[in-house]
Formats: structure tokens, C-alpha cells, sequence
């Protein structure tokens, strides 16, 4: 799929959930690995890489690929860290950035929990994300929350809400359609996919 430069980019820019999400899954690891030459650490570099793919779906429409996808993607994550090391010179704080590491085993960078608290991302898509769960019945709200925050297990759930295990999956498949359906008009299907995978 990812030879048809002219068929991904109108996929693209149609805002497929599929295409996003095979992009994803394909370069998100090697564009972090790439990312983390410039900015040395991490978890800067994780967060940069989700800026681009976010950045790539809000602007979807207007996007233009002539050469090839990946080449799109590594030259757009090599301008990000480029552009993210200016800045942070600029604040004479490079210095301080580079010894620094107390960042090092930050996991991968992921919408809710395990976002920097001052990701862009973050700040965009809280409210976003935070009212389609608010939106859901309360039983299927209490599950979904149990499941996704406190990373209960359906066996632990049913027993803290005094229900069946098969009721328990009954609410988190659920609760999985209205918030894929809720989200899709905002967010670009590789982050749905993050929000969400794992759940059941």
C-alpha cells in the first residue's frame, strides 16, 4: 500500500482511518529512533513524532507528497527537531536540556496518562477526548474508566461494580463504539487507535 504515492496521498487527504493507522504502526518507531539523534532524549522524541502525524491530519486537506511517504514523514520530523532545538537555544536552555535524563525510560508517548502534561497534543485533545467519555451511560463510563486509568482487569471490574465479567465486556465493547464513533469527526484514526487499544 505504502508504494502508491498518489493513492496513500488522497487517502490522506480524504482522512482514512486506515491509512493513518498503517502509517502509523509502520513509521511511528523508526521516525523516534530518527527524531532522537537531534533531541538526544526520548520522550522529546516521541512527542515531536506525534506532533507530526497530528499536524499531517489537521492539515490533511492541503497536504502534498511529491517524492515518496516515508521521505515525507523523516524530512517533516527532521524539520520539527530542528525548528524544537532553535527554540530551545534560543531560551538558553540547551545546555541544561542535554543533562538532563531523568527522562530516559519515559514509554511511549500516548494521548492520555502517558502524555507530557505540556504536550500539545495533550492540551488539544483533553477536553476533546475527556467529554466523549463524560458522554457515556454510567455504567459504561465507570468500566471504561476502571479499564483505561486505573488498568483494572475485567475480572477486578466486575467485582468492584458487582456485575458478570461477560456484563463487563458487554459495556467496554460499548463504550469502544460510541467513543470510536464520538471522536472520529475530531481525531485522526491513529490516535483513536492509541486511545483505545488494549481496552478489551
Amino acid at each position: 500500500m505504502d508504494n502508491d504515492l498518489t493513492y496513500i496521498t488522497r487517502k490522506l487527504q480524504e482522512g482514512d482511518d486506515d491509512t493513518y493507522v498503517f502509517l502509523f504502526r509502520k513509521y511511528y518507531v523508526p521516525l523516534c529512533s530518527y527524531a532522537r539523534r537531534y533531541v538526544g532524549r526520548k520522550d522529546v522524541a516521541e512527542e515531536l513524532v506525534s506532533d507530526t502525524f497530528f499536524n499531517i491530519w489537521r492539515n490533511r486537506t492541503a497536504l502534498e507528497i511529491r517524492s515518496s511517504v516515508k521521505g515525507y514523514l523523516f524530512h517533516a520530523v527532521c524539520n520539527n527537531s530542528l525548528n524544537y532545538l532553535r527554540k530551545l537555544k534560543k531560551e538558553e536552555s540547551l545546555d541544561d536540556f542535554f543533562k538532563d535524563n531523568s527522562s530516559e525510560n519515559i514509554g511511549l508517548a500516548i494521548i492520555t496518562d502517558e502524555l507530557p502534561s505540556d504536550s500539545l497534543i495533550m492540551k488539544d485533545l483533553t477536553e476533546t477526548i475527556d467529554k466523549a467519555i463524560n458522554s457515556l451511560p454510567p455504567q459504561q463510563q465507570a468500566v471504561f474508566r476502571l479499564k483505561r486509568y486505573e488498568g483494572k482487569k475485567n475480572r477486578e471490574i466486575a467485582e468492584i461494580m458487582g456485575l458478570s465479567i461477560k456484563t463487563v465486556e458487554m459495556h467496554l465493547s460499548k463504550a469502544l463504539l460510541t467513543l470510536r464513533k464520538n471522536l472520529k469527526e475530531y481525531l485522526p484514526g491513529f490516535l483513536i487507535f492509541l486511545l483505545l487499544k488494549d481496552i478489551l
